[in-house]
């Protein structure tokens, strides 16, 4: 495991973010770690962690589907280093819970302008940075999820249909939707990028207890600091380009 020394974690003001935020710092206590929160989010918990930190977490406020804030945020960032070792973008919302045949399409919008417009404006931004990297370990890591693989849409809607209690439909099938255009995008960066020196991974965090979703089955801790271990582990020579937090291979 190579020393990781500069790792950016874009939506990290609570829930998963905040968790990645906790069990990277713990997994490279020595690493720094750059955390954005939305402009006028409450993020009093991350504040306390990098006060905690001894300098080593910093806060910086980005709009992720914003070109001109995610710019301004690489010049902040490249004033103090060259270099990212990962970057991991976590920003993600669930717009529009209701029937697919009653969905209002600025729902959809609104899903595909922060989880998937906002990871192509951060991979653009931050790649080079990635690039610039001697880490063996350093990766571009997407967080995902596996109601996006169109390999199990039908399990997926069955699932959901009976643990909505809405039989006959998937009430998250516009977050879905937009999940699997950002395994499609994955892919397409990664066949680029990869070959210049900056491996794409998709990450889906297992179904943690959040916001997003209340009905999880396991915690942000474990599901943060199993992200984490699975990074630690990942390496440009790998050829798995969707991983869950327990690091086994998810299809897309």
């Amino acid at each position: 495991m190579a020393q990781v020394s500069n790792i950016l974690i874009l939506g990290a003001s609570k829930g998963i973010g905040l968790a990645l935020v906790k069990y990277t710092l713990a997994m490279y206590p020595s690493a720094r770690i750059y955390a954005t929160v939305r402009p006028a989010s409450d993020a009093t918990q991350l504040r306390t962690l990098a006060s905690q930190s001894g300098k080593h977490v910093v806060i910086l406020e980005a709009d992720t589907t914003d070109t001109a804030s995610v710019e301004k945020l690489k010049e902040t960032i490249s004033k103090s280093t060259s270099t990212l070792d990962q970057v991991i973008y976590n920003a993600g919302v669930l717009k529009g819970f209701a029937p697919i045949s009653r969905a209002e399409i600025h729902h959809l919008k609104e899903n595909m302008e922060v989880n998937v417009y906002g990871a192509l404006i951060a991979t653009v931004a931050f790649y080079p940075f990635v690039q610039r990297s001697a880490n063996k370990n350093k990766v571009f890591v997407l967080v995902g999820s596996s109601f996006g693989s169109v390999n199990t849409a039908t399990e997926n809607f069955e699932m959901h249909s009976q643990a909505f209690g809405i039989p006959g439909t998937n009430p998250t099938a516009l977050y879905d939707i937009s999940k699997t255009a950002e395994e499609r995008l994955l892919l397409e960066l990664d066949m680029e990028l990869r070959p210049q020196g900056v491996p794409m991974l998709l990450v889906h965090p297992g179904l943690p207890r959040t916001d997003l979703n209340p009905f999880g089955t396991i915690t942000v801790e474990e599901s943060a600091e199993g992200v984490v271990r699975v990074l630690r582990e990942y390496n440009i020579d790998r050829k798995e380009r969707f991983l869950d937090y327990q690091g086994k291979e998810v299809p897309l």
